[in-house]
């Protein structure tokens, strides 16, 4: 397969085509990975010297493959050996067959998700009805979300008074990585995070309206904020959340966030909890 720009964008474009798939760089610039729900299921390599794909896939399938294109296809070259058989390697440059390709990507993608629990997929499915988009602390969209996050914010801390103390922390024109969810094409969640030191950034302003809660869709943008944070060379998030905000608490911790002492800004607020994890 020629090693061409239109090429890899048909690789990239098919990768993110199917439901709930985004991207991500946990490993570094290389390879670019493309998960559903935080599991991996695709690795491009794109670069001229090292032109390949490395693809999830079932262990019988994986070596059948491996038979039929000897030297083509090859178990995952970067994989521990324990997972080597459920990974293949593809040499893009000796692959001339497009269509066999994208099949072995829907392959990787449904090896992925048939792992999934029933309540998974339930959450995937339901992510279907979604769209995500990428903007900045200026999008319309975003603030309106915003408002209503604080008004729930106030409802439940007790008002607006008790949480000025945290206003200036929120602005918005300090956020530049923002993610917005449409439903139908209204808004319905958001979350965004701004850079805190040359290895961190702090995740903010992370709502979902009520009629959209329950179907994972929190979660959801963690992961995808997540991803954006790695891609730009971040290695962990931290966030600060109100002690009285068990809801938020517990999907935090779900993601695999862990309390730290509270930093920064936030050192001497009694009422705030500080969590960090590791992208």
């Amino acid at each position: 397969m020629e090693n061409h720009i239109k090429v890899i964008e048909s690789i990239k474009e098919y990768c993110l085509s199917h439901l709930g798939a985004y991207e991500a760089r946990p490993f570094g610039e290389y390879p670019i990975c493309y998960k559903v729900m935080g599991k991996i299921f695709a690795q491009l390599n794109p670069q001229e010297n090292f032109y390949k794909i490395t693809l999830k896939c079932e262990p019988e399938k994986a070596y059948l493959y491996r038979q039929l294109y000897p030297g083509v296809i090859v178990r995952g070259y970067h994989c521990p050996p324990v997972q080597q058989p459920h990974w293949n390697t593809v040499d893009l440059d000796s692959l001339s067959d497009q269509e066999f390709l994208f099949q072995m990507i829907d392959e990787a993608y449904e090896a992925v998700i048939n792992k999934f629990s029933k309540k998974a997929r339930e959450k995937l499915c339901n992510l279907s009805i979604i769209e995500f988009k990428d903007t900045d602390g200026e999008d319309p969209d975003f603030a309106m979300l915003c408002d209503k996050l604080d008004q729930a914010l106030n409802e439940i801390v007790g008002g607006h008074n008790q949480r000025s103390q945290y206003n200036q922390y929120n602005l918005r024109n300090s956020i530049h990585d923002v993610i917005v969810a449409y439903h139908d094409g209204e808004p319905v969640a958001c979350g965004a995070f701004k850079r805190f030191d040359e290895t961190h950034v702090e995740l903010k302003r992370v709502y979902v309206d009520p009629s959209n809660r329950h179907m994972g869709l929190g979660a959801e943008v963690i992961r995808r904020l997540e991803a954006k944070a790695r891609i730009s060379g971040y290695r962990w998030c931290i966030l600060e959340t109100g002690r009285l905000l068990e809801a938020a608490h517990t999907m935090y911790k779900k993601a695999g966030y862990q309390i730290i002492p509270n930093y920064g800004q936030y050192a001497e607020m009694e009422d705030s909890i500080c969590m960090e994890h590791k992208i």
